[in-house]
């Protein structure tokens, strides 16, 4: 199986909870999942697996947690071409009802252009990610991940 690496950044602890919830999923499934801070995370780490998943929250009016924009920037100096990526992004439209979610496509257009492989579309969430994880819609979205890892 493979071995996934998940890198979030969070303020509020909503963005690692659901980055939880994927690794417990993706663990279940056989793979191995590290989670990591992007307040310590450092890029070679998170490129010594076979998947790669980045998560953000967003705030403001489409603003990403600086942690995470500091290491998206590091990541942007090393080639990952090929390499196999999945994007989890969280918002609350209380900041800005049109661009709540925008650190999903901000790390989409950074993933196209490094021509990285996207394995499948983005979690995003709005509001509180509970009522999701609950339901078992994060679930099914890390299910997707690891057949596809």
């Amino acid at each position: 199986m493979s071995k996934i690496n998940i890198v979030y950044g969070t303020v509020g602890g909503n963005t690692q909870l659901v980055c939880e919830r994927v690794a417990e999923v993706l663990v279940s499934k056989g793979h191995e999942a590290a989670l990591h801070d992007a307040r310590l995370a450092k890029v070679d780490e998170a490129l010594a697996g076979d998947v790669l998943i980045l998560a953000c929250p967003t705030y403001g009016i489409g603003e990403m947690d600086d942690h995470f924009e500091k290491f998206l920037m590091a990541l942007d100096a090393v080639d990952i071409e090929g390499r196999k990526c999945a994007i989890i992004g969280l918002g609350d439209p209380k900041y800005d009802k049109d661009y709540h979610l925008e650190s999903a496509k901000i790390i989409m257009e950074f993933l196209q252009k490094k021509k990285a492989q996207i394995l499948f579309m983005p979690l995003r969430i709005s509001k509180s990610p509970l009522p999701l994880i609950e339901q078992g819609f994060v679930d099914r979205w890390a299910e997707k991940i690891s057949e596809l890892s």
